[in-house]
């Protein structure tokens, strides 16, 4: 249309100037041409004006409406509702598949490095040459959030099915309400860093860390927009009359390259039949996860702690104390984590990883009178495989062994495979 004008503006312009130039003088031709130009600059730019503005005929126009070709936020894809009384509801999880083919180990299909069977035991050959499969640690969790101006108010509900005796009912993982900075509830405990621990397909996480979750109150605070604390009173041992006191830092990194934690865990450690004789537990860590490169992740996860057996996974076995005539002795352990990381594609990922647990000296027998775990200590290598954005293949070869004080010994020897869909 543009050209159309143009040309007829072209040959208008040409005509003038012929009709000027045999009827008038020099001058006043020029004058006339000004005055007939400028004319014609202003309906040119309204018709240009006008093709701008109109994409379509009237017709068209009437049949199928003009919609703005702009990109929908992630938000807006999202599974969402609203609740009875106003809460905007987020629905979230996944279904995953697991199989174990295990060479030898424990009873249970996934890490449990601390009970694997013993060489000499009777039910050593039950734990050998076993394929096991499961669903069960397939998830789904609510995320909630009020419509109230004057406070961010929210919770969450998140469930599995790794409940029971079993391992095979309804699990409530996290339950708790948030007002502001505070929380109330049951989640992950503060002592734990999750989020500088290696990646490991095995559901139980890796040996050195934990993923235990126990009813708390917790107030979270921002020092600047990369660091922020959190405190917590949680719940401790059975046996103690007092809440674990938890507090943990957590720092991020310029340019979104990784963070670091520090961790502090403060408890009481009580013996009811020796006149509630008492120690203070405690437990210190430090955590961190650092990306010098775009395709490599460095994880790391270090733990001291004093009398407990309970936020760090394969501890349970032992006990948390040694009783003497008069007092209690706590014992003492050490745990560490280390992993790497590797983006070959961005859709394949490999992490090495190995983990250990290390108890001192006065570690002699367990809770059930029988010795003790001395060292634990477990690697592996993982393959992950994103084909596209919601599903995950997975592939992992892991090695453990354990050592009792009684210089007794067990292997885990296993492969697992895995298939998750993200929802």
């Amino acid at each position: 249309m543009r050209l159309v004008v143009n040309t007829l503006a072209f040959t208008v312009v040409t005509c003038l100037y012929s009709h000027a130039y045999a009827g008038t003088t020099e001058q006043q031709q020029i004058q006339e041409l000004r005055a007939e130009l400028e004319v014609l600059k202003t309906a040119i730019q309204k018709q240009n004006n006008t093709e701008v503005h109109t994409t379509t005929t009237p017709q068209t126009q009437a049949s199928f409406p003009v919609v703005a070709n702009v990109p929908k936020k992630s938000e807006d894809s999202a599974l969402k509702w609203k609740s009875k009384n106003g809460a905007e509801v987020n629905i979230y999880g996944f279904v995953r598949a697991d199989a174990a083919y295990q060479i030898e180990g424990a009873k249970g299909m996934f890490n449990s490095i601390n009970s694997v069977a013993l060489t000499g035991e009777a039910n050593k050959k039950s734990t050998e040459d076993r394929l096991d499969s499961t669903l069960t640690t397939t998830r789904i969790g609510l995320d909630f959030k009020a419509p109230v101006q004057d406070a961010d108010i929210g919770g969450k509900v998140e469930i599995d099915f790794r409940g029971g005796s079993d391992k095979d009912t309804v699990r409530l993982r996290h339950v708790y309400m948030t007002y502001n900075n505070w929380l109330m509830g049951q989640t992950t405990s503060n002592f734990l860093s999750t989020e500088t621990s290696p990646e490991m397909l095995d559901f139980n996480t890796p040996l050195g860390g934990g993923t235990t979750r126990t009813p708390m109150v917790r107030y979270t605070e921002k020092v600047n927009p990369n660091t922020q604390y959190f405190v917590a009173l949680e719940k401790g041992n059975d046996e103690n009359r007092l809440p674990a006191a938890t507090a943990k830092l957590s720092h991020k990194f310029a340019e979104g390259t990784g963070l670091v934690t520090a961790r502090g865990l403060l408890q009481e450690v009580r013996l009811r039949d020796l006149g509630d004789e008492t120690e203070l537990g405690w437990g210190i860590g430090l955590g961190v996860n650092y990306k010098p490169l775009n395709q490599l992740i460095l994880n790391a996860n270090y733990s001291h702690v004093s009398g407990d057996n309970k936020f760090l996974l394969a501890t349970a076995d032992n006990d948390r104390f040694i009783r003497t005539k008069e007092s209690l002795e706590l014992i003492d352990f050490d745990a560490f984590t280390l992993g790497v990381t590797y983006k070959f594609t961005p859709q394949i990922r490999s992490t090495l990883g190995y983990g250990s647990i290390i108890y001192d000296e006065n570690n002699v027998k367990n809770k059930k009178g029988e010795p003790s775990n001395d060292h634990l200590q477990q690697g592996w290598l993982n393959v992950m495989y994103n084909p596209i954005k919601p599903i995950t293949f997975g592939m992992e070869y892991i090695y453990g062994e354990r050592e009792t004080v009684d210089n007794r010994s067990g292997k885990d020897n296993r492969i697992e495979i895995m298939a998750k869909y993200d929802f």
